[in-house]
């Protein structure tokens, strides 16, 4: 399944849907009205330039399209975390509107 920005410049491909989304309560993830989908990291494939920001702690790298903004994805580049973060709001919203949210931190 392949979700992509507002523009089409960075496509990410997941195995397949997520049980529940994340509707994260941090600042950061408010603000861009985020809902995370949770992949093991060497199952979600990236395409596209995007640009990182690293929140807070500079833990976590959040990645934005380089052309439209769009949040995407996140990870933790040191490898701490077997897991990422994908943007579901990208991806058909028809398809993921089944998909029960949570919110937790």
């Amino acid at each position: 399944m392949r979700g992509q920005c507002d523009c089409g410049n960075v496509t990410v491909t997941i195995p397949e849907l997520p049980s529940e989304m994340n509707a994260c309560p941090c600042e950061f993830c408010s603000r861009v009205g985020a809902r995370w989908g949770y992949f093991k990291r060497d199952t979600v494939q990236v395409d596209g330039k995007t640009d990182v920001y690293r929140r807070a702690t500079r833990t976590i790298e959040f990645h934005r399209c380089s052309i439209c903004g769009v949040v995407t994805h996140w990870h933790e580049p040191k490898g701490r975390l077997p897991h990422m973060g994908v943007q579901m709001l990208n991806f058909d919203r028809v398809v993921i509107a089944e998909i029960p949210i949570v919110i937790e931190p």
